[in-house]
C-alpha cells in the first residue's frame, strides 16, 4: 500500500471517529450554573408547595421554553397543577377494647380520619382484602356498617413492608365502601414500631381528591402488647370498643409538575413517547424536612437528590429539542417525590399524552454518588434497553452498574414506579454508587448536600450519558418492552 493511501486511510479513520463522537448542546459551565441555582439557599430546600419549589418549577419551565420544547397538547403553559392536602396526624387519642388501651404515641398510630368519640362494635375481617379474580372476600358475611373493623396488616400471602404500604389505600377504600367508621390494622411488619411512629406519625402530604373515601374513615395501626387482644375471636361474640380521636389540621396546597413535548421525526414512530422524568422537590428547611441539621446550616438544598437528576433532565431536553429523535419525547419534572412519588402518581392518573402511547420511562433520581466512573441503572435487567443504556454510558466515559442495594427496594422508591405500576417499561438512571456507605449517607437528606460539594466534571459526564441514553432509546429499532425478569409489571 502506498504511503499516500495509508495517510488517506488514517485520515478517514480519524474523521469517522470524530463524526461518531456525540456533540451535545450543553456545557460544563451551563450544567454547573443550573445546579447551583436549583440547589441554592434561595430555593429553601424546595419542599413541596413552598415558594422555593415554585421557583424551581418556574426555572425549569422557562428553560424548556428557551430550548424550544413545546407545551403539551391542551396546555396553555408548561405547568400541571397538582392538588395536595397537608395533614398533621392527631397527637393524642385512644382506642380501648376490654382491658387493653391503645394510645397515640405509644402503641397506636392514627394515619387518617376525622374527629370521633364513640363506643362502637368491633368486627374482625382477616386482612380486610377483596380480590375478585381469586374470589377472596374477607368481608363476606360480615356487617361492618357503623363499626370498627380490625384487620391484619398486609395481604393474605404477602406481608413485606412494601406489600403493607401498597395495600393501605385500597384497604381504607374497601372498608369505607362497606360503611365502616374506622379501620385498625394490627401491626405485624418486619420493621421496628418506632420507625412506623416516626415515618407515618409526622406531617405529610397526600393527593387531594374530591369525595375520597379515605376522608370519611379513621385509619391506623395498633401494636398488641398482649397477643390476641385484636384477633379473630372478636367475631365469636359482640365486642365493643371506645375510640376517641381528635384529628389534626388539614391544609390545601398547590404544586406543579412541569411538562414539555419534543415531537419525533419518524411518521411511523412519533406517536410513541419516551417519558423522561426527574423530581425537582426536596425536603425543605430544618425539622420541617424531618432530617437532622446544624445551627450553621438548616437548609436541605438537595444538590444530589435530586438536583443532579433535574439538571440532567434539562440537559437532555435542550439537546433533544435541537436534535429530535424518531420517537417523540415527553419531559416531566415531577413535584412531591419526597412525599411518596405523589407528583408522578398524579401524572400517571392524569397524563398529558395517553399512557398507551407512552412506551418507556427513563427516570433519573439518586441518593448521591461515591464513584465518578459509574452510573447505576435501578431496574437493570427488567427491560430490553440495557444495551442502549450501557452504550450511552460508555460513550460518556462511564461504566454501568445495577442496583447497589436490592434489599432496600430502590426501584419502588422513585418516580419510575408510578409508570411501571401502569405497565410502562421503566428504569431509574442514577449517579454512581458502588455501595450504600458513608460517602452516600453523609449527604443523603442532609444539610451538607450543597452545590459546592459536587464534582462538575462528573456531572457533565452524567448529563451526557443520560441524554445519549434517551436518544438511543428514542431511536431504538423494534418494540421497547419488559424482559422476562420484568414480567411482573406487564399489564
Amino acid at each position: 500500500m502506498k504511503f499516500t493511501q495509508l495517510i488517506l486511510l488514517f485520515s478517514l479513520t480519524v474523521f469517522q471517529g470524530f463524526a461518531q463522537a456525540p456533540s451535545f448542546n450543553f456545557t460544563k459551565s451551563e450544567v454547573e450554573a443550573n445546579l447551583k441555582y436549583i440547589a441554592s439557599d434561595e430555593l429553601g430546600g424546595r419542599r413541596t408547595g413552598s415558594v422555593g419549589e415554585q421557583k424551581a418549577a418556574q426555572f425549569i419551565a422557562k428553560s424548556l421554553r428557551d430550548y424550544g420544547v413545546r407545551t403539551a397538547p391542551g396546555y396553555e403553559n408548561y405547568f400541571q397543577n397538582v392538588p395536595f392536602a397537608n395533614i398533621l396526624p392527631p397527637t393524642s387519642g385512644e382506642f380501648v377494647i376490654g382491658k387493653e388501651s391503645f394510645k397515640i404515641g405509644d402503641n397506636l398510630l392514627i394515619i387518617n380520619g376525622k374527629d370521633i368519640d364513640k363506643s362502637l362494635e368491633v368486627v374482625f375481617a382477616g386482612n380486610g382484602w377483596v380480590d375478585e379474580t381469586s374470589g377472596l372476600d374477607d368481608y363476606k358475611g360480615l356487617d361492618v356498617k357503623g363499626k370498627i373493623v380490625v384487620v391484619v396488616t398486609g395481604l393474605p400471602d404477602a406481608n413485606s413492608p412494601m406489600d403493607v404500604f401498597n395495600s393501605m389505600k385500597r384497604k381504607q377504600e374497601l372498608a369505607a365502601e362497606r360503611g365502616a367508621l374506622a379501620l385498625i390494622e394490627t401491626y405485624k411488619i418486619a420493621l421496628p414500631w418506632p420507625f412506623a411512629l416516626n415515618y407515618f406519625g409526622k406531617e405529610r402530604m397526600e393527593l387531594s381528591k374530591p369525595a375520597d373515601p379515605n376522608n370519611s374513615i379513621v385509619y391506623g395501626w395498633a401494636l398488641e402488647k398482649t397477643p390476641g387482644t385484636l384477633s379473630p375471636n372478636l367475631n365469636s361474640s359482640k365486642t365493643t370498643a371506645q375510640l376517641k380521636i381528635k384529628a389534626g389540621p388539614v391544609q390545601q396546597i398547590q404544586a406543579s409538575n412541569v411538562i414539555g413535548i419534543i415531537e419525533g421525526t419518524d411518521e411511523n414512530l412519533r406517536n410513541e413517547y419516551i417519558l423522561l422524568s426527574a423530581h425537582h422537590d426536596h425536603v425543605g428547611i430544618g425539622k420541617q424536612g424531618g432530617a437532622a441539621f446544624t445551627p450553621q446550616d438548616s437548609i436541605f438544598n438537595g444538590a444530589r437528590d435530586n438536583g443532579i437528576g433535574t439538571v440532567a433532565l434539562m440537559a437532555a431536553a435542550k439537546h433533544l429539542a435541537a436534535n429530535p429523535p424518531k420517537r417523540s419525547v415527553l419531559i416531566l419534572a415531577c413535584t412531591a417525590e419526597e412525599m411518596g412519588m405523589l407528583g408522578s402518581s398524579w401524572y400517571a392518573e392524569n397524563p398529558a399524552v395517553p399512557l398507551e402511547n407512552t412506551v418507556f420511562n427513563l427516570n433519573t433520581d439518586g441518593a448521591g454518588y461515591n464513584s465518578t466512573a459509574h452510573f447505576n441503572v435501578i431496574g437493570k435487567g427488567l427491560t430490553n434497553v440495557d444495551d442502549e443504556l450501557e452504550a450511552a454510558g460508555k460513550a460518556a466515559g462511564l461504566a454501568m452498574l445495577g442496583d447497589p442495594a436490592p434489599e432496600q427496594n430502590l426501584y419502588e422508591r422513585s418516580d419510575n414506579i408510578s409508570f411501571a405500576a401502569k405497565g410502562i417499561p421503566a428504569v431509574d438512571f442514577a449517579p454512581g454508587i458502588t455501595e450504600m456507605g458513608e460517602e452516600v449517607f453523609k449527604y443523603y437528606h442532609q444539610a451538607a448536600d450543597n452545590a459546592d460539594s459536587i464534582n462538575y466534571d462528573y456531572l457533565l459526564k452524567f448529563c451526557e450519558a443520560y441524554t445519549l441514553a434517551a436518544l438511543k432509546i428514542a431511536n431504538k429499532t423494534g418494540k421497547i418492552e419488559w424482559t422476562k425478569e420484568g414480567e411482573k409489571y406487564r399489564k
